[in-house]
């Protein structure tokens, strides 16, 4: 005898992205339920709100991480820097790294707070509170959480291209084919974009800038290892003008 399992309507989430069709209110029935169209949802434990602006996650990354470094920062001076580094990676590096190429695409406020609670984590890591940001850094051995994110994002991008990414991912980057023999080959193709937030600020966009903008002797690379070896010493793009960042 089958199973049949009954949908619960009250976990039902719905969310009707970009101002104008949320103010219209829209709403779905489902088995006699209605399911209104809520400001922000819940999925797999990333909040994500109507407009996309991720806001409400990083302030929740920021919180959980401030009450771990508030944490380390009572008990840090009887613990050894070993265990004080153990105590970061487990619980607060653990939160920056959570679903981070979801919520990547923040608005610049979220960013800057993001990087100030990673300043001051390395701050009580290393006792150190002097220190630029730039100098515990490179302390840690470590970039910044923007650039980490980055890597990752290389990292996706690589798995697509050589087949060992999730299969539902594989059209969001295509090679760039040409008839031509070129200076720069295992280029991606960059699609044609309208807005910032649907446009410029998603995966499928940002990966293939940032795959073309890799040196070519890592984007012809095969083992996924020697690739993450390679990316270990990228710091990412030396221009900062806007097309850039």
């Amino acid at each position: 005898m089958k199973k049949k399992y009954v949908g619960n309507p009250d976990k039902f989430q719905a969310l009707a992205l970009g101002k104008r069709t949320y103010e219209r209110q829209p709403s779905f029935s489902i088995g006699g339920a209605e399911i209104k169209c809520e400001e922000s949802a819940t999925l797999l434990g990333v909040e994500i709100d109507y407009l996309l602006s991720y806001e409400a996650q990083v302030a929740n990354i920021c919180r959980k991480a401030s009450k771990q470094i508030n944490v380390l920062k009572r008990i840090g001076k009887y613990l050894t820097l070993q265990s004080r580094k153990a105590i970061f990676h487990c619980f607060i590096m653990s939160q920056f790294n959570f679903c981070p190429l979801v919520w990547h695409f923040c608005n610049e406020g979220s960013t800057n707070k993001l990087e100030t609670i990673h300043y001051r984590a390395l701050k009580f890591v290393y006792q150190d509170f002097n220190s630029t940001y730039d100098d515990l850094l490179a302390k840690a051995g470590s970039g910044s959480l923007k650039l980490r994110r980055l890597k990752a994002m290389a990292i996706e991008t690589f798995k697509i291209l050589n087949g060992q990414g999730p299969v539902y991912l594989s059209d969001l980057v295509i090679r760039k084919e040409s008839n031509y023999s070129f200076r720069y080959t295992n280029m991606l193709k960059l699609p044609t974009v309208k807005t910032v937030r649907y446009g410029t600020n998603s995966f499928r966009f940002c990966s293939a800038k940032l795959w073309n903008n890799l040196p070519e002797h890592m984007r012809c690379v095969v083992s996924i290892n020697k690739f993450r070896g390679l990316l270990k010493t990228w710091q990412g793009n030396k221009c900062k003008c806007a097309a850039c960042r």
